[in-house]
């Protein structure tokens, strides 16, 4: 890291991001040419365990890319995004794309932090993680993350959009939806909810959220207005990769499914679809979970190019 970040820097950031989606692509590839500079420089590190590491590492690592070299990326990165400045020149980038997580189709894992807290990546999540000496800092950027918050005196900020939960120990789940909604849920602990706006948050309190109690509000929305949700039952279980339900109609769990599925699974009767079902699924192993249904409502599977079709026999 090089430099603090400030609040206002912080806060010029995250309005930089959401400004146009340009902003986001061109720090996505800032993103990978640091990662993999790392991946580089310490390839015999690389582990397929389920948990992995992050490690902070010190600011002078700067130095043996050469100045010409961070010129060139941060050339680079003002040009992708439309020439627009970049907030605090290259100290807030550097503070923030240093870690970036992501999970495939279909894979959940947990990352542990150098904090001591633990990310747990949902299928198809992106994270950016940037701890200092003075602030723990995640950002959801797609998916779904959970977070154990370890108790420590820097605070812990978890953004996504225009929202910022922070909290000193807790669990809170974050996800993003498919219509850019998103939802914060507070599973142990203590966590507030804000605007990334400065002048958002001066005009509104922050929101206490409540345990077992989801908040959601829009991706973009400059100022949180969020809305009460109900916590789904299955939502506690999700890094397993199990979902419990005690009346759910067919479709809507398949909808859950296909979350981890390589093709689409698709109800062809209309009918059935609609139809309840109650119990525990593992909806993360698209094999098991296609044979449990098939046996539950007398389907047969067929497999095409295009997706996975029950039918009924």
């Amino acid at each position: 890291m090089r430099g603090e970040v400030t609040e206002q820097l912080q806060e010029q950031f995250e309005q930089w991001l959401a400004k146009s989606p340009r902003h986001r692509q061109a720090y996505n590839r800032y993103s990978r040419v640091i990662a993999q500079a790392e991946i580089l420089k310490s390839s015999g590190q690389t582990s397929e365990a389920a948990t992995a590491k992050l490690v902070t590492y010190p600011s002078r690592r700067w130095m043996m890319f050469g100045a010409a070299a961070a010129a060139v990326i941060l050339f680079a990165i003002t040009i992708s995004a439309g020439g627009t400045p970049i907030p605090g020149s290259g100290v807030v980038l550097s503070a923030h794309a240093a870690e970036p997580l992501v999970t495939e189709r279909g894979e959940i894992r947990s990352f542990k932090l150098e904090d001591g807290s633990t990310a747990t990546l949902d299928s198809d999540t992106r994270i950016e993680v940037s701890i200092s000496s003075d602030t723990r800092y995640v950002r959801v950027a797609q998916g779904r993350a959970r977070v154990k918050v370890v108790n420590d005196v820097r605070p812990f900020r978890l953004a996504a959009g225009q929202g910022i939960v922070t909290t000193s120990e807790g669990v809170v789940d974050v996800m993003i939806s498919a219509d850019r909604q998103v939802v914060v849920e507070l599973i142990s602990g203590k966590a507030d909810l804000a605007s990334a706006s400065r002048a958002a948050s001066a005009a509104a309190a922050p929101q206490s959220l409540r345990t077992r109690s989801a908040l959601q509000y829009g991706f973009h929305d400059r100022q949180i207005h969020s809305t009460a949700r109900p916590s789904v039952s299955s939502s506690a279980e999700w890094p397993s990769g199990w979902a419990e339900h005690s009346s759910i109609s067919l479709d809507q769990l398949i909808s859950e499914a296909n979350e981890y599925a390589p093709l689409p699974i698709v109800v062809e009767d209309p009918k059935l679809a609609k139809r309840d079902v109650s119990g525990r699924f593992k909806i993360s192993d698209t094999e098991i979970f296609l044979k449990r249904i098939a046996d539950l409502f007398d389907l047969t599977i067929h497999r095409r190019p295009d997706g996975i079709y029950l039918r009924s026999q």
